[in-house]
């Protein structure tokens, strides 16, 4: 750390009891309203999290408009209808909106980033996005494309570009920030990852060496061999938590080593071995509780980001910074970020 400087760390403050009953009294009204009432649930979610969120002892806010999300959302479930008709009807038609989709992802990304950074709020400035969609068309569709057809050899590379897009164009106020990432460090993390992956096939073609030569004593049962396939697939299915936590925490470390917010960096501790924890046992939790401990599970997941995860920046405090940040906020509709949550869109950084 630099002379001069001092750590701010995030603090979470929620609770898993707390949490619940918000979500609870959310998911019975978002029934019995068949869904009108998820766009007022999901605001409440949101603001909760963001009001739970301290930074140099002051917390974030979440400002957006449930009956904007709620019409961006009836336009993206309108437009999913009509392909899920298609598809059975006019396949021809369900094929072009698919093709249509695909080119229209890079807008749907930039109105969600946009929507979403422009409802959040921190000591009354707000955030912003500045990416623009010739970028975000060169990465999601452009590059996107080039993955595909590497097979997804370039998988890392498109990562790293996704990580500097999102990181590198998000604004506190006018203060813009930039991402200083290599694209070399991605690689790295996906050759140890696709190590781990590798070990379920090894075990099925070791089975399959081991039973063949014990065939030279006696015929190979369908048993034995369907046997070791099945315990193949289970042991694919247990390293893919493991997978999943180790990129998501080395992809974490190097997007917030490689961010600077103005004078601001930030410092993460986040370890891979932790966020595995964390997927094993809440994945176990939800299952033995049958979906009752989802809010404690969502309340360990931000807990786990934030108390990890510093700023540092000048010795005398943020006044002065959060003083020079001008609030410069524009209106975005919440279509495009309604639209990436029905389609799945990845707007995350991993």
């Amino acid at each position: 750390m630099a002379e001069g400087s001092r750590v701010y760390p995030f603090q979470f403050t929620g609770s898993g009891g707390e949490y619940f009953r918000i979500w609870i009294v959310n998911l019975a009204l978002s029934v019995l309203t068949l869904g009108v009432y998820s766009a007022w649930a999901k605001v409440r979610r949101k603001r909760y999290f963001n009001n739970h969120t301290l930074l140099d002892g002051h917390n974030f806010d979440y400002l957006a408009d449930p009956i904007a999300i709620l019409k961006g959302r009836l336009i993206a479930f309108g437009l999913f209808a009509l392909y899920a008709l298609a598809q059975k009807n006019m396949p021809w038609l369900a094929s072009a909106l698919l093709v249509l989709f695909f080119f229209a992802t890079p807008w749907i990304v930039l109105r969600s980033l946009q929507f979403n950074a422009r409802n959040s709020r921190y000591r009354d400035v707000r955030f912003d996005f500045k990416g623009d969609l010739g970028e975000a068309f060169r990465i999601f569709v452009g590059w996107g494309l080039l993955m595909l057809l590497s097979l997804g050899l370039l998988l890392p590379y498109l990562l790293y570009r996704k990580t500097a897009f999102i990181a590198g164009n998000h604004a506190f106020g006018a203060t813009r920030a930039n991402f200083l990432g290599r694209g070399r460090s991605y690689f790295g993390i996906f050759m140890k990852a696709s190590l781990i992956m590798l070990a379920p096939l090894v075990f099925i073609v070791a089975g399959g060496v081991i039973l063949i030569s014990l065939g030279h004593e006696g015929p190979v049962g369908m048993a034995e061999l369907l046997g070791t396939i099945g315990l193949g697939l289970l042991l694919f299915y247990a390293v893919l938590p493991i997978v999943a936590g180790y990129v998501k925490a080395r992809v974490a470390r190097l997007m917030f080593l490689g961010t600077r917010l103005g004078k601001l960096r930030f410092a993460g501790r986040h370890t891979a071995r932790g966020l595995i924890v964390l997927y094993v046992s809440n994945l176990l939790l939800i299952v033995l509780t049958l979906g009752l401990y989802i809010p404690w599970a969502r309340v360990r997941g931000a807990r786990f980001w934030l108390d990890n995860l510093a700023v540092v920046g000048p010795e005398n405090g943020l006044d002065d910074f959060v003083a020079t940040a001008a609030a410069t906020a524009e209106g975005v509709a919440a279509t495009g970020a309604e639209m990436a949550d029905v389609f799945a869109v990845d707007v995350g950084i991993a």
